[in-house]
């Protein structure tokens, strides 16, 4: 019997998503600002069916009706993998950014999309007031904000990949964190009756 995969294993990587989007000639997003939507939303504490994310999706991409039935999948699958990744909260999850052979201002370019796909996902998405955040939560997304903005010179050296690298790693730890702090962690179904928790 084969093993089961869990639902973080079938993540799409980001250029399965942008043949995707190319596919479906969607011409206003990019794969990883779509991430960063659904991180967003799902930050602030969204929850779709799979025919809800997938109309959301094509609202948000600009694709008036899929032609592919392998793109609905790989959108399902996107769905199902940051759900998996953000509710295990052991550090496993990703921002959906191209590989580190691309040049570093196409991906500060997306990391910008990223964060603003993020921002606008966790604005629709609605229910927290500048009151509701905490101090850190704000400063977080203030950053997101001002990294949204990043643009890098064709001629970016050594000491920017690292700067791009720390932007990165900032970026996923925050996304974590403001999860974490509006979703309530997936209930133990493995504790036996009548134990109790610590």
């Amino acid at each position: 019997m084969p093993e089961t995969q869990s639902p973080e294993e079938f993540l799409p990587e980001y250029y399965e998503i942008c043949d995707v989007l190319v596919a479906e000639d969607s011409m206003t997003s990019s794969a990883a600002e779509l991430h960063g939507l659904l991180c967003g939303y799902l930050s602030a504490g969204a929850r779709f069916s799979h025919e809800a994310w997938l109309k959301l999706a094509a609202e948000l991409t600009d694709i008036t009706e899929f032609r592919h039935e392998s793109s609905k999948l790989a959108f399902t699958d996107l769905y199902d993998g940051v759900i998996a990744q953000l509710e295990q909260g052991d550090f496993g999850f990703q921002l959906l950014l191209p590989d580190d052979d691309m040049s570093m201002p196409e991906r500060a370019e997306a990391l910008g999309c990223w964060c603003q796909g993020y921002l606008t996902g966790f604005g629709l998405q609605g229910g927290h007031t500048n009151e509701s955040l905490s101090d850190e939560l704000k400063e977080a997304l203030s950053d997101m904000e001002q990294i949204a903005q990043i643009e890098l010179e064709p001629e970016a050296d050594e000491e920017s990949e690292s700067d791009l690298m720390e932007l990165q790693e900032y970026v996923r730890i925050s996304s974590m964190m403001i999860f974490g702090e509006f979703n309530a962690p997936p209930p133990q179904d493995n504790v036996a009756p009548g134990a109790t928790l610590h």
